[in-house]
């Protein structure tokens, strides 16, 4: 009897051992260049093994003359499988249209596009997408952005996008892209404040089973943060530079990746 008793606390133990366990979500940020060295098609392509579930895109092309009047997300999304794509303009070029893009493997109940404060041609935005799927028990929203690099409207432009990301639907948030700022400047100081850096949490295993050491010298300008909440942790995060081919022929950054687990 005492034996069939352990047996169910053994089983219950398991049981709720495994509802616990979170599930995994991956991001990709990565700036494209543009698409002006490697096509959609190419750049979907160098990304696909990595399975990313939803994919941020900075410099983004839609039908202008250099990328040959293609739709470089539509071409990226084709090449990965996925159905759910969407391209926010910040201005014309080159005969179509140049801004930012998401990918996504799920469904997107929700976009949210804002335009942040600007100078010049180019309108910098904020593409967000509220995501629909039962595995996670809870709606994922990733914020995409590109922030201009000029000192005299980043500051402006970083706090709009700190107080829209708190009006953007979602029960856990997470925000990424190329935010043209260091980890050593007081931008950075001011968007980690209220934000979880990735970056940090999911070092790299080495061979010998030791982490790779990261501090703030490290030269980055791509991110993937998270809001401070303890319904989510980063298993793992890394640029991704691995020996399948030459990734500074595809663009001049390389694409960031996390692997998340939400609980």
């Amino acid at each position: 009897m005492r034996v069939e008793n352990n047996l169910k606390w053994i089983l219950l133990f398991l049981v709720l051992s495994v509802i616990n366990l979170g599930k995994e979500f991956k991001i990709i940020s990565y700036n494209i260049y543009g698409a002006r060295l490697a096509n959609g098609t190419t750049l979907g392509e160098s990304i696909k093994r990595y399975d990313p579930d939803f994919v941020s895109l900075q410099e983004v092309d839609k039908n202008t003359k250099r990328s040959n009047f293609k739709d470089v997300t539509r071409e990226i999304a084709s090449v990965l499988g996925y159905n759910y794509y969407y391209f926010q303009k910040s201005r014309d070029y080159d005969g179509g249209e140049y801004g930012i893009a998401f990918i996504s493997r799920y469904p997107v109940e929700k976009i949210f596009t804002h335009e942040l404060p600007s100078i010049g041609i180019e309108k910098r935005q904020v593409l967000a997408a509220k995501l629909t799927n039962e595995t996670y028990g809870k709606n994922i929203t990733v914020i995409n952005t590109h922030l201009d690099y000029r000192p005299e409207i980043k500051t402006e432009e970083l706090n709009d996008l700190l107080i829209t990301s708190q009006l953007i639907e979602g029960d856990i948030k997470f925000l990424s892209g190329d935010f043209n700022f260091l980890p050593t400047s007081d931008h950075y100081k001011g968007i980690s404040s209220d934000w979880r850096d990735t970056y940090y949490e999911g070092e790299n295993i080495k061979e010998d089973g030791t982490k790779e050491k990261r501090t703030s010298d490290t030269p980055r300008i791509d991110y993937i943060l998270g809001e401070k909440l303890d319904s989510w942790t980063t298993k793992k995060s890394f640029f991704i530079n691995d020996d399948t081919q030459e990734w500074t022929k595809l663009s001049d950054h390389l694409p960031y990746m996390v692997i998340l687990d939400i609980k």
